[in-house]
């Protein structure tokens, strides 16, 4: 059986048929967030347009046992199939089959870590809207968030990402994402 640590330096191998149909945001509430001003990005294409990242630089360095513990965690890979993303639905099935599923094995333990979707921010404000999918760690009894993910189909114009500008409607995105992990009130700067 695959460890966790082979199939997440895998690329997804599963056919997909993307039609590039666009989707929108401008969630009322996230208006209340400054725009991001600095941006890091962690991916870059090669000549054949295929997606590399690199997130070394983007989160804490592994302690001495996390390949040994997480790495090594028994994980299957996905059923061989064909996507076609019509639909933001389907976006998050193919996130969650071809990508989240593979790396959530290796959080089985160490500590366990919980996924939800299409439920309420973890925050201090209430907010009446959902994030599709928050990953959280338990922190004594309470739930911290690690991840949280909102599915958009083809929003991001992906030479602006990578010379780090940010249009209008990813600027949209960007302060809904900073507001549904922020722990500060929309009047504060954290």
């Amino acid at each position: 059986m695959p460890s966790a640590r082979d199939l997440i330096l895998q690329h997804p191998h599963n056919l997909v048929d993307n039609p590039m149909y666009k989707s929108y945001t401008g969630k009322p509430w996230a208006r209340e967030y400054a725009p991001l001003q600095k941006m890091s990005v962690h991916t870059s294409f090669d000549q054949t347009g295929l997606c590399h990242a690199t997130f070394d630089t983007a989160f804490i360095p592994l302690y001495d046992n996390e390949e040994e513990k997480r790495g090594n965690e028994p994980a299957y890979p996905p059923n061989t199939r064909f996507w076609r993303l019509e639909s933001e639905s389907d976006i998050e099935h193919w996130w969650h089959a071809e990508v989240s599923d593979i790396v959530l094995s290796a959080w089985a333990q160490y500590p366990r870590m919980v996924e939800t979707c299409h439920a309420k921010p973890l925050r201090l404000v209430n907010v009446p809207e959902n994030v599709d999918s928050t990953y959280s760690v338990y922190v004594g009894n309470q739930r911290s968030p690690i991840a949280i993910g909102e599915i958009k189909r083809n929003l991001i114009n992906d030479r602006e990402w990578q010379a780090g500008i940010l249009g209008a409607a990813q600027q949209k995105l960007a302060s809904e994402l900073r507001g549904s992990v922020s722990s500060c009130l929309p009047s504060q700067r954290c």
